[in-house]
């Protein structure tokens, strides 16, 4: 029996099965297993995420993040026309890294692809501590010391303070070694940290567990603690006018 226009209205006119609040689209590195992990605890129920996976031959480190974001724009057709409300690019070192006019070339041309906004982990980080009013920051991360000298110099350019800065040893240069490390190893270098005079402790980087870190470390140095992966999933659903679920949720 052909449905009638009736019945086809019918169905269309129904309450969304999934995604009911919205849909965000998430970019992560190839080797990433932390984005993922992170943003499924921090959404709540009625939003749903879709994912694209950044790639790169390159086996130098630098080429490859300048190349998640230069690629964006090919990434994004992943999507074929999927409907999404914004789309976090979950890459935090890449800003630190690529020229900002070539970022926003690619942001601009994947922002046309995808119909949504890009959200970019750095700026996720911004929004959020400029939401607490804090200047003078704390950088926290397990990137190789080029990496952080960049972070440090993007920061600065971003009108922030980096009044202290604390790593957590990957014993490479390549950053895929950081998707080995676990909170607990981050926290043994967290917590002898001397922030100083910081109003804010930033957890730089989307591939170190940070989840178990937050309410932990924000006791800890009584400051507000954030990490590239809170930061991006506050941004995204602000869109829906909600909130992050439990931040230590694991």
């Amino acid at each position: 029996m052909t449905p009638t226009s009736n019945a086809w209205h019918r169905n269309h006119a129904s309450p969304l099965d999934y995604a009911r609040a919205g849909r965000l689209g998430l970019g992560t590195p190839q080797a990433n297993p932390t984005v993922e992990a992170e943003i499924r605890r921090l959404l709540p129920f009625e939003v749903d995420y879709v994912t694209l996976r950044l790639t790169s031959p390159s086996h130098d480190p630098a080429t490859r993040l300048k190349a998640y974001m230069t690629q964006l724009p090919q990434h994004a057709k992943q999507f074929a026309g999927m409907k999404i409300d914004a789309f976090l690019f979950a890459c935090t070192a890449t800003s630190y890294l690529i020229d900002p006019a070539t970022e926003s070339r690619a942001i601009n041309d994947a922002e046309a692809v995808l119909g949504a906004p890009v959200i970019t982990a750095p700026a996720a980080l911004i929004a959020q501590l400029q939401a607490v009013g804090a200047h003078r920051i704390a950088l926290v991360s397990p990137y190789p010391a080029f990496i952080m000298t960049a972070a440090v110099q993007w920061w600065g350019a971003h009108g922030f303070d980096v009044v202290q800065q604390g790593g957590i040893d990957i014993h490479s240069n390549d950053t895929v070694q950081i998707y080995g490390l676990q909170s607990a190893d981050a926290w043994a270098s967290i917590c002898q940290l001397d922030i100083g005079n910081a109003e804010a402790v930033v957890l730089s980087g989307t591939g170190m567990p940070s989840l178990p870190l937050i309410e932990r470390a924000s006791a800890h140095f009584s400051v507000p603690v954030i990490s590239s992966n809170l930061a991006l999933a506050c941004e995204g659903l602000k869109r829906f006018g909600l909130t992050p679920v439990l931040y230590d949720r694991h």
